[in-house]
C-alpha cells in the first residue's frame, strides 16, 4: 500500500486519486475550495484545501512519508510571471515540508511555440519556451531535482468530448494537429513510472498519432451524438506535432489510445 499526495487535485488529479484509491492506496489531496474538499473527501481521499496564491497556514501532514507526491497546479494565460512566482514559491516551501520518495509535476505542451516542426523534448532552447510554464517547471526542478515533468497534451476522456465544444460554432483550429492525451493514458504512464522508479525525466504526454483537429471533432460528433460546427474556418495551419517518442523509449509504454480518433 502506497501513501500518494496529489497537490492541485482537478480533473486528472480526481481520476489518478480515485483508480489509485481503488487499488487500495491511502491518498490525501489539496484543492483551492471547500466545496471541491467536500467532494474528495466523500470519494474517500483525505483532503485540504489549500491555495497557493494566498499566504496562509498549509496542512501538517509532514509526519507521513509519501512515496509518490503528482504536482498539478496550473499556469494559465492571465497569469503575471510575478503571480507564477509566487505561487510556486508558496508551492515549492510548501513540498520542502513533506518527505516523499518520487514525484511528478504536471507540465502542458503549451510551453513549445506554435511552430510546423516535431517537437521533442530538447528540440527548443529555454529562451524560446513559453516563459511562464518554463519557470514554473524550472522553480520545481531547481528545489526538486529528482522530479519528474510530464508535459501533457489537450486533455480528454469521460465527460471531456471535443465535439460539445464546437457543436454548432464557427471552428478555428480544424487545420491544426492534434496533439492530444486520454486521461486513462496518463494514469497508465504515471503508473508505468512508478513501477520503473523514474526520476528527473521531461516527458511528452500525447498520443502518438496526430491528426487534423477537424477530423478528431467530426469523428467525436458521431461517437457521442453531437451535432458539427457551424462551419470550419482555416485561419490556424500549424503543423505543431509534438512527440513522445522519448517516453515510448524509455517506459515502453503501449497507449491504450494511440490516436484521438479513438477517444
Amino acid at each position: 500500500m502506497m501513501n500518494v499526495l496529489i497537490v492541485g487535485c482537478g480533473w486528472v488529479g480526481t481520476y489518478v486519486a480515485t483508480h489509485l484509491l481503488e487499488e487500495g492506496h491511502r491518498i490525501w489531496a489539496t484543492c483551492t475550495s471547500i466545496a471541491k474538499a467536500e467532494q474528495l473527501a466523500q470519494c474517500g481521499l483525505m483532503s485540504h484545501v489549500v491555495d497557493f496564491d494566498v499566504a496562509d497556514g498549509y496542512p501538517d501532514v509532514s509526519g507521513t512519508v509519501f512515496d509518490l507526491v503528482v504536482v498539478s497546479v496550473p499556469i494559465t494565460r492571465r497569469d503575471a510571471r510575478d503571480v507564477v512566482e509566487r505561487r510556486f514559491d508558496r508551492l515549492c516551501a510548501f513540498l520542502n515540508r513533506l518527505s516523499f520518495r518520487q514525484s511528478i509535476f504536471f507540465g502542458s505542451v503549451g510551453i513549445y511555440p506554435k511552430v510546423s516542426a516535431v517537437i521533442t523534448e530538447d528540440t527548443f532552447a529555454a529562451d524560446e519556451l513559453d516563459d511562464k510554464l518554463f519557470r514554473g517547471e524550472s522553480m520545481l526542478r531547481s528545489a526538486f531535482p529528482d522530479i519528474n515533468i510530464l508535459r501533457l497534451g489537450g486533455l480528454f476522456g469521460l465527460e471531456r468530448v471535443i465535439a460539445k465544444h464546437f457543436a454548432g460554432k464557427v471552428c478555428e483550429i480544424g487545420s491544426e494537429t492534434a496533439n492530444f492525451v486520454h486521461v486513462e493514458d496518463v494514469y497508465g504512464i504515471i503508473r508505468s513510472m512508478l513501477m520503473q522508479g523514474s526520476r528527473r525525466k521531461t516527458y511528452n504526454v500525447v498520443c502518438p498519432e496526430h491528426p487534423l483537429k477537424r477530423e478528431v471533432i467530426e469523428v467525436s460528433a458521431v461517437k457521442y451524438g453531437y451535432g458539427l460546427p457551424a462551419a470550419f474556418v482555416d485561419n490556424h495551419r500549424t503543423a505543431k506535432v509534438v512527440s513522445p517518442d522519448r517516453l515510448l523509449a524509455d517506459l515502453g509504454y503501449r497507449f491504450i489510445y494511440r490516436s484521438p480518433l479513438h477517444f
